[in-house]
């Protein structure tokens, strides 16, 4: 079944793409290639950051451990795109980031003090849910299990995922289809055509807070 992809100007609060404080890792399975990212960005810090526009200050939602699915490149049905088809995640909300959008109301009367839960979360070219509480322990390698299950099963991807490496791997890789030149960019970067389609996507994050 052909997979959508992800409009990245509809969920300006997604992780974004390629974004990970480490070299984190990258996995191949069947038609798709899969990063697993630690404390990515969201899409609007990526635009304000290179688009020199005004900080959004601290973000009310934090992403532990995400992974974004892409199509291989040479495998791709709708052509060579950057755009994923799914980002799994595991987030949590700020509190005092919550309370200072909201003029900095107290929120602890609310129940809203402390650490908030970990909750999974899917984006999809439809849809952002809610999966519920995660209950594995929040390290690397609980992530890694949960992700590569919750991506098998909603794929219905067959036969075992492969490491190839760490995230700036997956360019040049022969079982990937992304061309070797897009290497020199960071790895934390997106690529210049994914950065114009991102555009939109802080400007209309912005307008929301």
């Amino acid at each position: 079944m052909t997979q959508e992809l992800i409009e990245l100007t509809k969920w300006p609060s997604m992780p974004a793409p390629w974004s990970s404080i480490d070299p984190s890792e990258a996995w191949v399975w069947g038609d798709y290639v899969a990063l697993l990212q630690t404390k990515p960005i969201l899409v609007a810090e990526m635009m304000a950051k290179m688009t020199g526009q005004k900080g959004i200050g601290v973000p009310p939602m934090q992403y532990p451990f995400a992974m974004t699915v892409f199509y291989r490149k040479d495998r791709n049905p709708h052509g060579p795109s950057s755009r994923p088809v799914l980002v799994a995640t595991l987030e949590r909300m700020d509190y005092a980031a919550v309370a200072k959008m909201m003029g900095g109301i107290d929120l602890s009367g609310m129940g809203l003090s402390g650490d908030a839960p970990v909750v999974q979360g899917l984006f999809t070219a439809e849809l952002r849910l809610n999966l519920g509480d995660f209950q594995g322990d929040l390290n690397r390698d609980s992530a890694r299990r949960y992700f590569l299950n919750l991506i098998g099963s909603h794929l219905s991807l067959e036969g075992e995922p492969v490491m190839i490496g760490a995230i700036a791997d997956v360019h040049g890789h022969p079982n990937t289809g992304w061309p070797d030149q897009e290497k020199k960019k960071s790895a934390g970067c997106l690529s210049v055509l994914v950065a114009l389609v991102l555009i939109v996507a802080i400007m209309a994050f912005i307008n929301q807070i």
